[in-house]
Parts: structure tokens; sequence; C-alpha cells
């Protein structure tokens, strides 16, 4: 209870010796050393947040980097990709084909589905 007493006390006077050299001039030697570390504290703090705001933009600045490169990368169109992806089953129901004929486009397409990804496979265990 006393160091909480003592330290009460000492804000006091902190407090106190404040509010006198606010009202006396700037000039006053009593308060020279109040206005020191009262420009001290303020030009930390305005650099504290100057290196905040600094540290923001960077980061802001290197977030933007990556995404516009990133949509650079999602804008790239690889054709070969698109071609072999692009569905063309409506070219094997054309109404002049048989029913069996469409049966045997339908099994070949399921067969060779299944042989490039039994390679795909293999390929990814070989590696």
């Amino acid at each position: 209870m006393a160091t909480l007493k003592s330290w009460w006390n000492y804000l006091e006077q902190v407090f106190a010796y404040a509010s006198f050299c606010i009202q006396q001039p700037i000039q006053a030697p009593v308060c020279q050393p109040f206005w020191r570390w009262t420009m001290i504290a303020s030009l930390a703090l305005g650099g504290l947040v100057a290196l905040v705001l600094l540290w923001k933009l960077i980061s802001y600045q290197l977030k933007l980097a990556a995404a516009r490169k990133a949509q650079a990368e999602r804008e790239r169109v690889d054709h070969d990709a698109i071609a072999q992806a692009r569905w063309d089953g409506d070219n094997a129901f054309s109404g002049e084909l048989t029913a069996e004929e469409i049966e045997r486009r339908v099994r070949e397409a399921v067969n060779d589905k299944r042989l490039a990804d039994a390679r795909n496979n293999d390929r990814m265990n070989i590696v």
C-alpha cells in the first residue's frame, strides 16, 4: 500500500509540475526540462506513427504486386489446354449416326480417357 501511495504522490507532483509549466511561458528556466521531454516524446510518437504508416504502405505495395502477378498469370491463356478440355460431345450425336455408331464412339472416348488417366497416374507414381 505504501508503494502505491508513493507512486500516487509522484504522479500528483508530475501533474502539478505539468500544469504549472503549461501556464508559464516556454522560456521559463524551471520548465525547460518539461518542454524538452514533451518535444522528445512528441517527436518519438510522430516517428513511430510514420514508421507504422511506412510499414503499412510497403506491405500494401508487396501485396498489390503479388496480386497483379497472380492476375497476369490467370489471364495468360493456354490455348492447347483449352482445346484439349473443350467439349466436343455434340459432334458425336449428329442425326446421321446410328445407335450402334454412337455407342461405339462413346465407348472409344471412355476407353481413351481411361488410358490417358492411367498414363498420367503412372507418370505421377514414377516421379
